[in-house]
């Protein structure tokens, strides 16, 4: 694959609304990657801006704004949306197609990740968790990152998808570049080895099928009792590969980073160990305050909205991280209250494409904070953080965050 798709010079684009902005620097210096976004709200940038960066996209910075971009899909589609642009792109099932047609895929996925089916994953998740703490509880120091939070979401990847637990490290891999990668040469590569993965793994479950996600989706049958098109079950299994691994590992960092320098909140959620509803009540606003993803759109027609005018393949970015303290919305936005009860943050986004695994995703955090809390009960930030370990894009985060206790 090579990167075939340009943007026209931005005519349409008036120079008051031109903001020279890249989301995946984060200058030297800066700890938290999440302020090159805050800093756009502090610098008074328009509400709705377009940078010339990374292909050239618009982005939007407020809560109402970004909600129509998740939910106007005959403006703001999901199809072909990847910045900087590469097609031909992989059509992700069903995150990458619009109403109507995204039902075929979100039905069949839907009953794997009720709640009630991820509570019947809670042992599994148990025991992986309290196993993997326990490996270095004793040493009184780790990276959270390579110790745990990369590691967790994914081998609980493999399980589901019914496949060893020895290939986590090419999962990771495979991951750290589909993320992290800005060279087109390198994301085409990428792409090419993901599916090559693919393809083996729903081969060997169509000859030889279980109980896993992935057999499911390979016996799945539509209306007629016929197998769905190939290409479209390969694009299921790169959705569920891309969509449940780095937004966890780096919302987990995010909420450990907090706790370890926040005596009071460690102690908060210590006290609800045992009332899980408090637990999550409190997890959620972690969540909010802490949105990790920027949610890419590509606009469908020449059209104009909010008087300003957009062309056919126009990129947007929508910052959830911003719409989460959107003061509009949000009580005391920057300030975080275990206790809210009003919080309808974006993390996982709304409307037709809501993420499928956010019970999923809350349950990998819950149960990993407890059994962490349980074994590791007080903690905090080591002194020789990595300089240069925080990363910007499409997902923010960090490649190191050591703690000690």
């Amino acid at each position: 694959m090579t990167l075939q798709w340009t943007p026209s010079p931005p005519d349409h684009v008036p120079a008051d609304l031109i903001v020279d902005f890249d989301f995946f620097h984060t200058p030297e210096g800066l700890t938290d990657p999440v302020q090159i976004w805050h800093d756009l709200v502090r610098r008074g940038v328009p509400p709705i801006f377009y940078t010339p960066r990374n292909g050239g996209h618009w982005v939007f910075l407020k809560y109402s704004d970004i909600v129509e971009g998740y939910r106007n899909h005959e403006i703001f589609s999901t199809y072909q949306t990847p910045i900087p642009p590469i097609e031909p792109f992989p059509v992700m099932q069903p995150q990458g197609v619009d109403p109507p047609d995204h039902n075929v895929f979100r039905k069949l996925l839907a009953p794997m990740f009720t709640p009630l089916a991820v509570r019947r994953m809670t042992e599994g998740l148990q025991h992986r968790a309290e196993t993997m703490i326990a490996s270095f509880a004793d040493r009184g120091e780790c990276d959270f990152i390579t110790d745990y939070a990369s590691r967790f979401p994914t081998g609980a990847f493999l399980d589901l998808f019914g496949l060893p637990e020895e290939r986590l490290p090419e999962f990771l891999a495979l991951s750290e570049i589909f993320f992290r990668s800005t060279d087109p040469t390198v994301r085409a590569q990428n792409l090419t080895d993901i599916y090559a993965v693919l393809e083996d793994l729903f081969r060997e479950k169509e000859r030889n099928p279980g109980s896993d996600i992935a057999s499911t989706i390979v016996t799945a049958r539509d209306e007629n009792g016929n197998q769905h098109p190939w290409q479209d079950i390969l694009n299921c299994g790169f959705l569920l590969f891309v969509a449940g691994l780095d937004t966890v590992t780096n919302t987990m960092a995010y909420v450990w980073r907090y706790l370890a320098s926040t005596p009071k909140a460690r102690a908060q959620f210590r006290e609800r160990l045992d009332d899980p509803a408090a637990f999550q009540l409190a997890i959620e606003e972690l969540m909010r305050i802490n949105a990790v993803s920027n949610i890419y759109r590509r606009v469908t027609h020449d059209c104009e909205y909010k008087g300003i005018q957009f062309r056919r393949n126009d990129r947007v970015i929508l910052s959830n991280t911003l719409a989460n303290r959107d003061a509009s919305v949000f009580e005391n936005p920057q300030s975080i209250d275990l206790d809210r009860r009003v919080n309808n943050h974006l993390t996982f986004g709304v409307g037709p494409h809501r993420c499928m695994g956010s019970h999923l995703a809350k349950r990998e955090i819950m149960v990993s904070l407890q059994e962490w809390l349980r074994q590791i009960p007080d903690f905090e930030l080591a002194d020789d953080q990595d300089e240069g370990a925080i990363f910007g894009g499409s997902v923010m985060g960090f490649t190191s965050l050591k703690l000690r206790w």
